[in-house]
């Protein structure tokens, strides 16, 4: 694949995902707050847990290159607009969906 066709075939799938993204009501959200709330769906999608560690979303693919304040921000914004909340019963800064994420 020539690399016409593969920007091509990314901007498709971008502007696909910024369909979806109007479609959910998720139009509102930065691009940070929008990937950190797809990691956070991807590691709390794992049968074997339902919270995600500080940890695992800095180190995540998509949120790897955020620096660690802008992280927290985010993290925090996410947190007053509903959609993560932090997981009870723990010491460390882990996260679930909160009450918004499931109206999506």
């Amino acid at each position: 694949m020539n690399d016409g066709i593969k920007i091509t075939t990314a901007a498709r799938l971008r502007e696909l995902l910024a369909t979806m993204e109007r479609d959910l009501g998720l139009e509102t959200l930065s691009a940070n707050e929008l990937n950190v709330l797809y990691v956070v769906r991807l590691l709390c999608d794992d049968p074997a847990s339902t919270v995600a560690e500080a940890a695992d979303i800095r180190d995540h693919a998509i949120t790897r290159d955020m620096s660690q304040p802008t992280l927290n921000r985010t993290i925090r914004s996410l947190m007053e607009k509903g959609y993560l909340e932090t997981a009870p019963n723990y010491k460390a800064k882990r996260y679930r969906l909160g009450p918004k994420s499931a109206e999506i």
